[in-house]
């Protein structure tokens, strides 16, 4: 076994130039990411008239107003989690019973807590996700701008207005904005490691599998069995072995 591996260092130390290639999978791995969109925009918009009201979740009579939503952050995080429905998130209607699995519901919802925002500019209440999932965030947008339509509605009617549909227009997903791409960020660390290691690994398989299909004497016993005579010692590997250059020159007389 050691003679094995003295023979697999040396053709290791031979082929160095062949680690270089060592680079090539974590490099094709951070250009792919490099390449790939990392942050989707997406937003839903409709108009409010001045001064709305919005049916508190959770009581039915309580009103709130729409103000005090957009200009506190704390506000919207409890609207996001007391309205958090993870089935009609999906699309499934209203009363479709679908078991999802814990880990399902726990990432839809850190998307929605973290990702969402909501903000107003000239009468127009928006609603955006700025993250990963392209298609999860175009769900929690019309998931979440439609619940916020009808609690408005729901605070007319709760104030007792006389109108029959207070808010002029439904909400509206706005046009995808360009994605964001990044080429590098810390998350990408890990996996570009295990890349490097997995070509490492590879490497030493394939010299190894060279080594053993190479017919040339494995170990000492090898040679003892095919010579018939026995082993006193081995010869180190005088290529190795640097020349110093205070050596003694051998000179002809």
């Amino acid at each position: 076994m050691n003679f094995f591996l003295k023979r697999l260092s040396y053709r290791l130390a031979s082929h160095l130039a062949l680690f270089w290639l060592l680079l090539l999978p974590p490099l094709v791995y951070v250009g792919i990411m490099a390449l790939t969109p990392t942050l989707h925009t997406l937003s839903s918009t409709f108009t409010v008239p001045e001064g709305a009201p919005l049916a508190e979740t959770g009581s039915p009579t309580g009103v709130t107003p729409l103000a005090t939503l957009l200009s506190t952050p704390s506000k919207w995080e409890s609207f996001v989690k007391a309205n958090f429905n993870p089935q009609q998130i999906l699309g499934y209607p209203r009363g479709y019973v679908v078991n999802l699995p814990p880990d399902e519901i726990n990432a839809i919802y850190n998307e929605a807590l973290t990702n969402l925002s909501i903000r107003e500019a000239n009468k127009t209440v928006e609603t955006t996700y700025t993250g990963p999932h392209k298609t999860l965030g175009h769900r929690l947008v019309f998931y979440y701008s439609t619940t916020l339509h009808q609690r408005i509605q729901e605070g007319y009617t709760r104030q007792g207005s006389k109108f029959t549909s207070p808010l002029g227009d439904a909400p509206q997903m706005t046009p995808l904005i360009g994605a964001t791409r990044l080429l590098w960020s810390p998350d990408r660390a890990r996996p570009t490691l295990l890349w490097f290691a997995a070509g490492l690994i590879l490497l030493l398989f394939i010299q190894a599998v060279l080594e053993l299909m190479d017919t040339s004497y494995k170990s000492e016993k090898q040679i003892a069995e095919h010579t018939l005579l026995p082993i006193l010692g081995c010869l180190p590997n005088l290529n190795s072995v640097p020349m110093s250059v205070d050596a003694p020159q051998h000179q002809e007389a």
